[in-house]
């Protein structure tokens, strides 16, 4: 009787070594994997930061069943291809300047208004508010983005290839924008030609000379790089950048439900908690944009004022025929003031 067994036994290692595996592979720790991937324009800058954030959250929170893989400097396409990716579900994520969704709802563009908020302070709480966070984040829902965060991420001034000391110098320029009806008044109110494109062709378009300047927050000219061919920045405070943060909603509809409260809880958790990191590292980006060889304007409060008024009749002439756009934007009026 030895003899037999001694004589089965490697069959008998081997029959649960391969019961082993069988079980192995129905256990919830071998699971596949659930990639995300997720794409931004920019790159070493507040959007940068708040994926690696997100991803540290999500893979943690979900023990390592969701991974997020992060695609910076448009390595995805440009930003109308992202979002048009994450519509249809061939990527999962998309992080961009909410004008950029305008195309997707209009409403998405009244956050790009002048002379909404006083300080960064103000307009992350505002953003931050459920009265207007909530409806936000939904608009893109019938067009299969589902918004996962919203967040301040800088003031917009003007970097330009030729000095601008006051906006009387800006008129005749042309300046590439996010695109919309708001960027486009506002452009025309301070003499501006807009020229909307996506980031990834705003360099050769400088280079070229096919642009005179870009609208941006000094973060993004900063990490680019900016300063070698458009050395000129001008804080002139036009309007607040705000990122919209918005996941494939046919995606998201596949996962099981603790997963779904996880990508959307540390959305918004990530979108709070980044606020300290984008105040400190706007003031370092001004810093080395001055020691790169960068200009920065200094507008006096009457040339800022001058400004503002100039750009004070844009809301209300783009919204004036558009009912739906002009009730968001009076609620986001609404709340900012709560933060006054």
């Amino acid at each position: 009787m030895l003899k037999v067994k001694e004589r089965f036994a490697p069959l008998f290692c081997a029959l649960t070594i391969a019961a082993g595996s069988v079980a192995t592979l129905h256990s919830p720790a071998a699971a596949a994997t659930i990639v995300m991937k997720m794409g931004i324009a920019t790159v070493n800058d507040q959007q940068h930061e708040w994926l690696k954030r997100y991803k540290t959250a999500v893979e943690r929170d979900s023990k390592g069943r969701i991974e997020v893989q992060i695609y910076p400097a448009s390595q995805l396409g440009s930003i109308p291809r992202m979002i048009e990716d994450t519509q249809f579900g061939s990527i999962q994520g998309y992080a961009g300047p909410a004008e950029f969704f305008a195309g997707v709802d209009p409403r998405y563009q009244v956050l790009g208004a002048p002379a909404l908020f006083e300080s960064p302070e103000q307009a992350q709480r505002t953003l931050e508010d459920p009265e207007l966070n909530v409806p936000f984040l939904a608009l893109g829902e019938a067009k299969g983005l589902k918004g996962i965060g919203l967040y301040y991420y800088a003031d917009n001034g003007v970097n330009t290839r030729r000095p601008v000391r006051d906006v009387t110098d800006l008129k005749g320029m042309k300046i590439r924008d996010y695109g919309g009806a708001m960027q486009e008044a506002l452009m025309k109110s301070l003499g501006v030609t807009g020229v909307p494109m996506p980031l990834d062709q705003v360099m050769p378009a400088l280079q070229q000379g096919a642009i005179d300047g870009t609208v941006s927050g000094i973060t993004t000219t900063t990490a680019l790089k900016y300063y070698d061919t458009a050395k000129y920045f001008a804080p002139i405070n036009m309007s607040i950048l705000a990122v919209v943060v918005v996941v494939s909603k046919e995606w998201y509809q596949t996962l099981p439900a603790d997963l779904q409260r996880i990508v959307v809880d540390d959305g918004r958790a990530v979108s709070h908690d980044i606020f300290p990191y984008t105040v400190a590292f706007i003031k370092s980006s001004s810093a080395a944009w001055v020691a790169a060889g960068g200009v920065m304007a200094d507008f006096t409060p009457a040339q800022l004022k001058a400004v503002h008024d100039l750009e004070s009749h844009v809301a209300a002439d783009v919204l004036s025929d558009k009912p739906q756009v002009k009730q968001l934007y009076d609620v986001v009026v609404k709340v900012a003031r709560k933060y006054h």
